[in-house]
């Protein structure tokens, strides 16, 4: 049975709050960020790098908001079986982070073809996209099409 956005939505806005308190940065990224629906599970990007034994006590810890988690995979699932997995790069590749985890797959492959892919620093989106020659495109907007129309060359 899926469950209705609302669900989703407070998770979210509890995982937030969860995050605050343990001093982390998160931003909304996947399929949520599109703006798509149904949701295979929730994903965000967290701002700086924990090693696996990190994140498997902080998100053991996070109880009642989580009910289990994966060891060493940034995975976790709440109490009414939504899946939440976390991502996280440094400061610098956040931008590049944030555009690849954020998709579609298509569209980021395209991106990582063009010369500049991965050139730090590029702390936000809008710099990512500047490294690689393109205008900052929307989430919903992300697709081979407007790939195609913003670089000049076939996306995938």
């Amino acid at each position: 049975m899926m469950l209705p956005l609302s669900a989703y939505l407070d998770l979210e806005s509890r995982v937030f709050v969860w995050a605050a308190r343990q001093g982390w940065q998160l931003q909304r990224t996947g399929p949520l960020r599109r703006g798509e629906w149904p949701l295979p599970r929730l994903e965000f990007l967290r701002e700086g790098v924990l090693t696996p034994g990190e994140w498997d006590v902080a998100l053991a810890a996070a109880s009642p908001l989580f009910v289990g988690s994966v060891s060493g995979q940034r995975e976790a699932w709440s109490q009414d079986g939504i899946g939440v997995k976390f991502y996280q790069a440094p400061t610098e590749f956040l931008g590049f982070a944030q555009i690849a985890h954020t998709g579609p797959v298509g569209f980021v492959a395209a991106c990582r073809r063009l010369p500049g892919w991965d050139q730090a620093p590029a702390p936000d989106e809008a710099t990512a996209f500047a490294r690689v020659g393109l205008p900052c495109v929307r989430p919903s907007q992300r697709n081979s099409e407007v790939f195609t129309m913003l670089a000049g060359v076939p996306g995938d």
